[in-house]
């Protein structure tokens, strides 16, 4: 028969992982709610604005996204690097939290604040249930001769010296879907992890 002090450590085991779940639960329709209002931001600006410019003329509220379309963007600036100029930039509050950088089908986000990858739910949600996700639709991809193992998306995760992300890279994204939803849940993660840490 089971201890007290081992149904104790399983009752505590058990309250830890729903409570994981719940979360989970959270960030899932959190950014579910941003992707939608990303698609809706988008469709009313190809709607009312001219070719090959789509932004809002109302006030933007001030926490916002910026969802350029990456293309058009580019095309804007065919005189500059792709390096040099973010194509989004992250804002909490009034204050820049990353900047994005999109060039063919990779993706660059430059961190600006210091945030360690240990804060959640930057493991348990965008390296877990997003990034990964892709990456293991793709090899299913790959394996019934869709793609190429080359078109295969992966990424990196740069630390510096303290473990704090620096940098994010993602390439093979092949999928303007896929830039609105990893940009959408960039921001609701770096927002949960800047609540987590006491914010700024």
């Amino acid at each position: 028969m089971e201890s007290e002090a081992e149904r104790l450590k399983l009752l505590e085991w058990m309250k830890k992982r729903l409570e994981e779940l719940e979360n989970e639960i959270l960030a899932i329709k959190a950014a579910i709610s941003f992707i939608e209002s990303a698609n809706s931001q988008i469709s009313d600006g190809q709607k009312n604005a001219p070719e090959q410019t789509i932004q809002t003329t109302e006030a933007e509220p001030p926490k916002k996204i910026d969802l350029k379309p990456i293309p058009q963007q580019i095309n804007n600036q065919v005189n500059a690097q792709p390096s040099e100029v973010p194509t989004t930039q992250i804002t909490i509050g009034e204050k820049k939290v990353a900047a994005i950088f999109q060039h063919d089908n990779e993706m660059k986000v430059d961190m600006l604040v210091p945030l360690s990858q240990d804060t959640p739910p930057f493991k348990s949600f965008f390296v877990e249930k997003v990034l990964k996700d892709y990456e293991k639709k793709d090899k299913i991809r790959e394996q019934e001769g869709q793609i190429q193992s080359n078109q295969i998306l992966t990424y990196e995760i740069i630390n510096d010296e303290k473990n704090n992300i620096k940098q994010i890279k993602i390439k093979n994204i092949n999928d303007q879907r896929r830039i609105r939803e990893i940009i959408s849940t960039v921001r609701w993660t770096i927002a949960r992890m800047i609540e987590k840490e006491g914010g700024y």
